[in-house]
This record gives structure tokens, sequence and C-alpha cells, in this order.
């Protein structure tokens, strides 16, 4: 990914993180970063957008180089924990609510069904066209909300997932891996966490897949959105 488009990115992360406090979302938030060894004027410039959150932040650089590597280190501290987390990779464009009501459809499936559940914070543009399967929708507060049986490892879940499906985790340290890549991509991981409980999109997105024009969510103005979490305003 560009610099630019890392920090729009984290800026918007950044906008979400403030925007679910200041409608106080009744959960404490911490932001944790895992940098992948980036130059010192990178690092610098992620700091001061995690500044910018109201919430307690940390940036570290990561045990090991690559994506894998990176992946791998975030889920085996979260395996440990208990608490909901947000997995998120460099290259989501999120809006303002995109926490806030991730973290209220959660808990509100939770209270009614008793059981944990998966959130991505988007559609894919395939699911209309190349990759077509049932869903059921579900009207939240804002949206309504598709399963899914498929996503990237951006993931909104309980740390208890991680650790009871840990074999579903412990391969994502191939992602990148020349020789051994194919271990780690999500059909071989994550994805099967969708056999295990529901998973959820939200219509219209929550963010967007910024990695190429294929991964957009259909039906968003990611243009704006782009605009409006420029970290020079």
């Amino acid at each position: 990914c560009s610099s630019d488009l890392v920090f729009r990115c984290v800026q918007s992360l950044v906008n979400s993180i403030n925007h679910a406090i200041a409608h106080h979302l009744d959960v404490t938030i911490e932001l944790r970063v895992l940098d992948d060894h980036s130059d010192e004027a990178v690092v610098a410039q992620l700091k001061e957008l995690c500044q910018k959150s109201a919430c307690a932040w940390l940036l570290k650089t990561t045990r090991a180089r690559g994506q894998g590597a990176s992946l791998l280190e975030q889920f085996e501290y979260a395996r440990g924990q208990d608490a909901l987390f947000y997995f998120c990779e460099d290259d989501y464009l999120h809006e303002p609510s995109a926490l806030l009501e991730m973290c209220r459809f959660y808990r509100q499936v939770y209270k009614i069904c008793g059981t944990h559940l998966l959130i991505h914070p988007q559609e894919h543009e395939f699911l209309y066209t190349r990759h077509i399967y049932p869903s059921y929708l579900l009207l939240g507060e804002h949206r309504h909300w598709r399963t899914i049986s498929h996503a990237t490892h951006t993931l909104f879940l309980h740390s208890a997932t991680v650790k009871k499906y840990w074999d579903c985790f412990a391969n994502t340290q191939y992602v990148g891996d020349r020789k051994r890549r194919r271990l780690g991509v999500e059909s071989r991981t994550t994805n099967f966490l969708f056999e295990q409980m529901p998973g959820f999109a939200p219509i219209p997105a929550l963010a967007a897949h910024m990695q190429a024009e294929g991964c957009l969510p259909p039906f968003f103005d990611w243009r704006n959105l782009w605009e409006r979490s420029n970290p020079g305003q």
C-alpha cells in the first residue's frame, strides 16, 4: 500500500474510534498498531495519527517482518485476552460510525442468540457477480446486515473465538510466504470459522477495502470518504 492510502485508512479508523467514544459506547477502547518495521518518517506519522485518538493507544514494531508474522502476532495477543477485538488490515477506509455500529450489532445478536459471531465491515462486489449464495438479512439499528460465509482477515469478533478455534488462525503466519502462502489464505484459515458461528456484513458497508477495484463494496461512495479522511485536514 502507498503511505497516503495507509495514513488515510488509519485516520478513518481514528475518526471512527472518536465517534464511538463521543456517542457513549459503553466499552473501553484501546488502539494497538503493529508496524512492520517501517522507516522512521512513516512511524512518526503513524504516531501523530494515533495521538488524535480519544483512547489509549500503543504502536509496536512486530517481532518479525512480513504480513504473516504480523497477523500471527495480533491473533496470539488476542488469544490470551477476554475482550472484543477488531482486527483490521491497513487498507480499509472506515465510515465514522463503523466501530459503534459493529459493536452494538455484535452485542445485540449475542444478547438474543447467546452465541459469538463474526463481523466483516463490508460486502464484496463479487458476491453479486461471481460468488453468489443465499443469505439471511437482519435489520439493525441503522442498516441491514447480511449473513456471509467468507471474508478477509479483517474481522470483528471476541477473543474467546480466537482461543477456541486457534487452528483457524495459526496458519495465517504463512501469508506472504512464497513457498507456503496457500496455507495462509482465508479459505484455509479464518473462513472455516463461518462453519462454527454466524457471520455478517453490513448493508450499506461500514468500510471499504481499498486494495483493488474488485474489492470495493457495491454502491459505496468511497471517494467522499477518502476526502474526509485526509490527515492534513
